[in-house]
């Protein structure tokens, strides 16, 4: 969390000594709806504008949303939102692509530290639980993930280009590079990588991400349970002693 740098809400004014001072009174201040908290400065009020618009977003769905609700949320005025970004489209397009940006930098992160390439079933674990975890690490990314799948038509092609590319193809790739890696190693079989790490993801997520509507929420161990399970799957088929077809 960003913590507050300054405190622009309005402010008590200082009594005065004047002998005139009780003559004519103060006006009310303006009721001022509290934003998220952010930085002052240009810098600040962009952060406070895309924290806000990533939460809109996610709750709302693009077609729903609107500059002033956005505007609401991050505490600024809707002058100030034109004032950074041209409107609603290119608004969405920076923040989703930004946000996939760091989910992608949060996994290969994790997957560089825990995955090291000489025990095939404890990488394959700590590659799906990382895969797995993006989910719950950033809740808000993947509402908009989800808004957008479900209003796809919306948007124009390059907005859906530019967040594949920034998030869920380098995911992807880094998945595949870290088979690969196993697989120079003699410890995988990999005859057709880009297949495998589709397969990979796949297995240990369709039992995650595909259930009954209205199915109760996996509890941790759930989860861990169903990557566990994945990863045995997939090392059925892959692993340096599965037959060959």
């Amino acid at each position: 969390m960003v913590n507050w740098a300054t405190d622009d809400r309005p402010q008590e004014a200082p009594l005065s000594t004047s002998p005139t001072a009780h003559a004519t009174p103060a006006a009310p201040a303006t009721p001022v709806r509290p934003g998220p908290a952010r930085t002052g400065g240009r810098a600040g009020k962009r952060q406070a504008i895309t924290q806000g618009a990533r939460t809109v977003f996610g709750r709302e769905g693009y077609s729903r949303t609107s500059i002033e609700a956005i505007a609401a949320e991050a505490g600024v005025s809707t002058r100030t939102i034109y004032n950074h970004f041209e409107g609603k489209e290119q608004l969405f397009s920076d923040v989703v692509h930004d946000s996939a940006g760091q989910v992608a930098d949060a996994f290969i992160a994790t997957v560089e530290q825990q995955v090291t390439g000489t025990d095939p079933r404890t990488d394959l674990l700590a590659l799906g639980r990382a895969f797995v975890g993006q989910r719950t690490q950033f809740p808000e990314h993947f509402a908009m993930v989800r808004q957008i799948k479900a209003e796809v038509q919306h948007f124009p092609p390059a907005v859906i280009d530019a967040w594949q590319q920034a998030g869920p193809q380098r995911v992807q790739r880094e998945v595949g590079r870290r088979l690969q890696q196993l697989a120079d190693g003699g410890l995988l079989r990999i005859p057709e990588p880009a297949r495998a790490t589709v397969h990979f993801i796949a297995l240990v997520t369709s039992e995650i991400t595909i259930r009954p509507y209205g199915s109760p929420s996996l509890s941790p161990a759930q989860v861990q349970d169903r990557v566990s399970r994945g990863v045995d799957a997939f090392l059925h088929g892959y692993g340096a002693g599965a037959p060959t077809a």
